[in-house]
């Protein structure tokens, strides 16, 4: 009985976890996307959010993956893929300022 419930755990967990390389994936991406430079620190917790550290102090909170996808959308469109330094999630606007310094607020 205890192995069975131990399987259970360990396959209830696989099943949920993220591999090792889609992980890797993400961490590349969020260097490359909007850092514009290396990632100094990168977490994805349970509840969803995942915060980022970049290498030259920028610092974000994105609420989910839908937000992160529209960071990166925002990046190409608006900062020419050069990355934020800051990025704020607001009710009905993105409000973020570029790397070259340049500000937008963009209704959601």
């Amino acid at each position: 009985m205890y192995r069975f419930g131990l399987l259970a755990v360990c396959l209830a967990l696989v099943g949920c976890a993220k591999s090792v390389d889609q992980r890797a994936d993400e961490y590349l991406d969020v260097s490359y996307q909007l850092c514009a430079a290396n990632v100094k620190a990168y977490s994805h917790s349970d509840d969803g959010k995942i915060r980022i550290i970049c290498e030259d102090d920028s610092f974000f909170l994105v609420k989910d993956e839908k937000t992160l996808e529209m960071m990166h959308e925002l990046n190409g469109a608006y900062c020419t893929g050069q990355g934020f330094k800051v990025f704020h999630d607001r009710k009905s606007y993105y409000t973020f300022t570029c790397s070259n310094e340049r500000q937008f607020n963009i209704p959601k």
